[in-house]
């Protein structure tokens, strides 16, 4: 029997959220299509949205789980469907050629939007063959079993990566111990996290272990407008000195 999904709507405003400073989006799966393929497969899927090399690979118990991104009814998400009885893993994973996530020590954690998933699904990251991983179940109870959601696992949670330095990041889901596992995912990316510890809460905390640079200031009207009358008055005084 399936267990019970929770389906999103739209990943918008948590895009529009991560489009501040102190954030990467990896990809948010509008670009190059991929599938659906059955597992198991190993094959180029093109390019990121954001411009990273992009490859996929699956395995199955049997070939009845269907990965596919941004094609058919997976507009904008990467997707993992196990028909009932069947097990089975996938991951997108990402060439990034030695690139600096820490953005210079402003980023501490990697984020994924969740648009739907199974309840016990497991699904997570890997950095330079070190992978973390989450449950379902825990994600969704500390957002109060809604969608769109998001986890974030703290670059802590990763023994021994260099993360100013890394080659490779995959998102994967693991449907080897769960049968007839669904999920999709609408981004992946990194975030400063106010995270203590990576659990899979997708809210941030107090307990920020980034430096947060503030946005470049624009002054005001009025103080434009003195600026420009202490120019003049500078200019005039000038001018009346070399005539005297």
């Amino acid at each position: 029997m399936k267990k019970q999904i929770f389906i999103g709507g739209v990943a918008s405003a948590m895009l529009l959220a991560m489009s501040s400073a102190n954030a990467i989006v990896i990809d948010d799966f509008s670009g190059d299509a991929f599938g659906p393929s059955n597992a198991p497969l190993s094959s180029a899927a093109g390019v990121s949205s954001y411009g990273f090399n992009r490859t996929v690979d699956a395995t199955s118990s049997a070939p009845n789980t269907t990965i596919s991104i941004n094609s058919g009814a997976s507009l904008g998400l990467f997707a993992h469907s196990q028909d009932s009885g069947v097990t089975g893993t996938s991951q997108v994973n990402f060439d990034l050629g030695g690139f600096d996530l820490t953005e210079a020590g402003t980023i501490n954690a990697f984020r994924i939007g969740l648009d739907s998933i199974d309840l016990s699904g497991l699904f997570g990251i890997i950095v330079d063959g070190v992978s973390t991983s989450l449950n379902s179940t825990n994600v969704l109870i500390t957002n109060g079993f809604t969608t769109p959601s998001f986890a974030d696992i703290l670059f802590s949670d990763f023994a021994g990566v260099d993360f100013t330095n890394a080659n490779s990041v995959s998102l994967f889901v693991d449907g080897s111990g769960t049968a007839a596992l669904d999920a999709a995912f609408n981004m992946v990316g990194t975030v400063c996290s106010g995270l203590a510890s990576s659990g899979g809460s997708g809210v941030n905390g107090t307990n920020a272990q980034c430096i947060d640079i503030p946005p470049p200031t624009v002054p005001e009207p009025a103080t434009l407008a003195l600026l420009g009358l202490g120019l003049a008055g500078l200019g005039y005084r000038s001018r009346k000195a070399k005539k005297a």
